[in-house]
C-alpha cells in the first residue's frame, strides 16, 4: 500500500484515470473492478447500485452499473471490456461500503477481458503517484473535494 496526498492507494492494483476506478487482474483474462479512494469521495455518499445481469457484454466506457448517490446518478463507465460473470450482492444491499471501503469493495468481475484493455490504465507505484497526486490538485482546484 501507498499513501499519496492523503489516500490509501494500493500500488498492485490499475487505475482507471478517466473514471477513479481501480481494476484488479484475478486471471489471465479476469478482473475485479471497484472505486478508487476518490472516485468514492467525489462521487458522495453512494445511496444504490444496480448492476447488469451476468452474462452481459461490456464494452470500454460501457455501463459497468448505475450509481445513484449524494453527487452523481448515472452509469458507471467500464474501464475494460469483458463479460459480467458476477456481481457484488453484498454492495446493491449496502451500497455505502463503496464510501467507507473503497479499495476492498469490488462491484463487478468481468471475464474475456482483452490484454490490451490494461494499456490505458495506470499502473506501477511512480505512475499511480503521479496520475493520483495530479488527480488530487485537480479536484482540490474546481472545489470537488476539501483541502
Amino acid at each position: 500500500m501507498i499513501t499519496v496526498a492523503g489516500y490509501t492507494l494500493d500500488e498492485g492494483l490499475h487505475y482507471d484515470p478517466d473514471n477513479n476506478l481501480w481494476v484488479e487482474r484475478i486471471s489471465a483474462d479476469a478482473v475485479r473492478i471497484g472505486f478508487d479512494p476518490l472516485g468514492a469521495e467525489t462521487t458522495g455518499d453512494v445511496v444504490a447500485v444496480s448492476f447488469p445481469a451476468t452474462g452481459t457484454a461490456i464494452e470500454v466506457g460501457g455501463p459497468l452499473a448505475t450509481i445513484e448517490a449524494a453527487k452523481f446518478v448515472g452509469p458507471m463507465p467500464s474501464p475494460v471490456s469483458g463479460v459480467v460473470s458476477a456481481v457484488n450482492d453484498d454492495v446493491a444491499l449496502a451500497p455505502g461500503t463503496v464510501n467507507t471501503d473503497p479499495l476492498g469493495t469490488w462491484l463487478v468481475t468481468l471475464d474475456g477481458v482483452p490484454a490490451g484493455d490494461f494499456d490505458r490504465l495506470v499502473s506501477g507505484e511512480d505512475a499511480i503517484r503521479e496520475w493520483f497526486g495530479e488527480a488530487v490538485d485537480r479536484f482540490r482546484e474546481q472545489g470537488v473535494i476539501a483541502e
